[in-house]
């Protein structure tokens, strides 16, 4: 089983990608499943997803990098148990620590065949921003990929593009990075990069 941890910012793109991934995976045949982290107490992201057919397990009421940690360990147990995935697809809410979620995680690396693939989806529209008002949560999330998906290539300028690589590049310099506008379709590339 395949443990896609997908980060960035509110805005950033990860439900959308989310979505193309589990429609391409649902193409395939692949079975899958969504982990949605709503900071609140009535899911929004995971409604839209239920709405398109798609299976949404939800954790909400808090953060699972710090008060809800449990829960994540408790819902990925049943999830495993219960409805045996292919894939797990989790969003955590956009203010996560990605070093704390790695953390909880990582227990079920070792004791299982679960594969975990962690994700940061970058907006090079606010990425300048966010780095001079929320650099050590934008830093965690970069330095804790494996893979940056660089978001908004179709509506990002040049430059923007540009101030989004060096930054990459500067705060994690092997990191994977792709650029990609996750509205459009999910190239089967990349898919199969992610999954296969």
């Amino acid at each position: 089983m395949q443990l896609l941890i997908v980060s960035g910012f509110l805005g950033s793109g990860k439900s959308t990608f989310i979505i193309e991934v589990a429609k391409e995976a649902a193409k395939r045949e692949i079975k899958t499943a969504i982990l949605v982290n709503e900071i609140g107490e009535i899911g929004i992201d995971d409604q839209f997803m239920r709405q398109l057919g798609l299976n949404v397990w939800e954790i909400l009421g808090g953060c699972i990098c710090c008060t809800l940690a449990a829960d994540l360990n408790t819902t990925l147990d049943n999830l495993i148990r219960d409805y045996k995935p292919d894939i797990v697809l989790l969003e955590p809410s956009g203010a996560a620590d990605l070093r704390s979620v790695n953390q909880i995680v990582s227990g079920y690396e070792e004791r299982s065949a679960l594969r975990i693939r962690r994700i940061t989806i970058v907006d090079p529209l606010r990425l300048q921003m966010m780095m001079e008002v929320l650099t050590p949560l934008v830093t965690s999330q970069i330095k804790s990929a494996d893979l940056i998906l660089i978001n908004k290539a179709d509506a990002a300028s040049t430059e923007e593009m540009a101030y989004a690589r060096q930054t990459v590049r500067e705060l994690h310099p092997n990191v994977e990075v792709l650029s990609l506008s996750a509205k459009d379709s999910l190239e089967p590339a990349l898919f199969d990069g992610l999954v296969l």
